[in-house]
């Protein structure tokens, strides 16, 4: 009997353990692109307040960083795409911006990603996986191979995307997403993509809303085989045929950023509909259903963005936040 109950404790804690894991697949995209954002550390108050349990930074901000510091915050950051084309040929660039953003942070929290390009594919491609191998060798060196290195790409990278099936790579990429991917397998690490479906159905003209926000109980599409019922696994699914085209290995997908905006797209961009999806990007992500094309898997995933940002392009690009800068909800806390 001391055996069995024993036993049933175990499980019961590795279900636990299982179920909390589940919680932490779901980010923020923690953005500075305003000029009256409150301070780093109110912003880390509202992360714990609301179980906000991780965060990705597009670059790393040594007053943000330090104020994430032993608070129990996952945080992801990025090397800026200005910084990518000198560290790809100067390796003292990569220790210099090691030694500043990582190193004296090890331990302090756990980095999830570090970025290496946002969206620069097409056009940095063939710098990408110079600076990726340079920071894992820096990372080797230090046992910190939790770390992982990963490049955030949208839906341009791509020469097909629908039907999903068709998914595949711009052929002026083709090879160096094939030399990125492959060091993504071996070091067990997704592609990032940038997925906002919103903008589809914005410039569609023929797609239910319900369809682009996973409201859709009907399979509306079909590929083959494969039914869908909602945009998003469409988008992703894109995505996993062109890696799977590459012949790599099985290279598995991180949402680096999506959301729905509140505003600057008419009456579609409204905070009922923007919590909408949200909410039910959280719940597909965490389900376990995975997508059609990738079935049975959990997604992880940071939704754009905690604030709106008044210093982004006009429209919106401004209008994403899930905070007003007073750190009051501008709608029911997805987290």
């Amino acid at each position: 009997m001391a055996k069995l109950s024993h036993i049933i404790v175990i499980f019961m804690v590795f279900v636990s353990s299982i179920v909390g894991a589940y919680d932490v697949l779901l980010g923020a995209y923690y953005r500075l692109a305003g000029n009256n954002l409150p301070p780093p550390w109110e912003v880390v108050q509202l992360c714990k307040k609301y179980n906000i349990r991780r965060v990705r930074l597009y670059e790393p901000n040594l007053t943000v960083l330090e104020s994430f510091r032993g608070m129990g915050i996952d945080v992801s950051f990025g090397v800026p795409n200005n910084l990518i084309e000198n560290m790809a040929t100067n390796h003292t660039a990569v220790e210099e911006w090691f030694i500043n953003y990582v190193a004296p942070f090890i331990g302090d929290f756990t980095i999830n990603y570090i970025v290496v390009g946002d969206k620069v594919i097409p056009g940095l491609d063939g710098r990408i996986l110079q600076v990726m191998q340079s920071l894992q060798g820096l990372l080797n060196a230090r046992n910190l191979g939790q770390v992982k290195l990963t490049t955030l790409v949208s839906i341009t990278a791509l020469s097909a995307q629908s039907p999903p099936s068709s998914g595949a790579f711009d052929p002026t990429i083709a090879a160096n997403m094939r030399g990125i991917l492959h060091f993504l397998w071996e070091q067990g690490s997704p592609l990032m993509v940038s997925l906002y479906p919103h903008k589809t159905y914005f410039y569609s003209g023929n797609m239910s809303l319900g369809y682009a926000t996973f409201a859709e109980e009907n399979f509306s599409i079909r590929d083959g085989d494969l039914s869908y019922n909602n945009l998003f696994d469409e988008m992703m699914d894109a995505f996993y045929a062109a890696i799977d085209k590459e012949d790599v290995g099985d290279v598995a997908i991180a949402v680096g950023e999506t959301g729905w905006p509140t505003c600057g797209h008419l009456n579609i961009t409204t905070t009922s509909i923007a919590a909408t999806y949200n909410r039910n990007f959280k719940n597909h992500i965490t389900s376990g259903k995975g997508t059609p094309m990738k079935s049975n898997i959990y997604i992880q995933g940071f939704i754009k963005s905690i604030f709106n940002e008044n210093e982004e392009p006009e429209g919106e690009s401004k209008c994403y936040g899930m905070f007003h800068v007073d750190s009051t909800p501008i709608y029911s806390p997805v987290f």
